[in-house]
């Protein structure tokens, strides 16, 4: 990585939580739901697809539940959609929402990234840049430990 790729990615990061800051929440959650809208659509229709029961909730994140495959894991989440079997509770809404939210920034460039990063750490999900950035506790990865 080049160094001007080092600063525009650290001027990016403070202008985005300079824009999270000023706009507030809602902005916030309605700018990820627009930016995240193709792949949310789509993730909408695969969850549909595969017995899935779908719920849009107030951040606008959908959750797409009681799913017969079609996702990995324990859960996946696409856009601003979490794919899941019965796997539920607030603080995996909240885990999987963080996801939405990287979606939000990464674009379509995100499962790549992510898959790039699972590569990298040959499967350790505690050690997953992107899994502890959207909680390893909430995530349900209690027995990881920070190093």
């Amino acid at each position: 990585m080049t160094r001007n790729t080092k600063h525009l990615r650290i001027h990016l990061a403070v202008v985005a939580a300079a824009v999270t800051l000023a706009a507030g929440p809602e902005l916030v959650t309605l700018s990820r739901a627009i930016t995240t809208l193709p792949a949310t659509a789509g993730a909408v229709v695969w969850g549909r697809a595969h017995g899935g029961t779908c719920e849009t909730h107030r951040d606008l994140f959908v959750t797409c539940s009681d799913l017969d495959g079609g996702y990995a894991n324990a859960a996946t989440t696409v856009g601003s959609v979490w794919l899941y079997g019965d796997l539920d509770g607030p603080e995996r809404h909240r885990h999987e929402a963080r996801h939405a939210d990287q979606w939000a920034l990464f674009g379509i460039a995100f499962p790549a990234f992510y898959g790039g990063e699972s590569l990298r750490t040959r499967g350790d999900f505690c050690q997953n840049v992107f899994e502890r950035w959207a909680g390893l506790h909430d995530g349900g990865y209690g027995r990881c430990t920070h190093k």
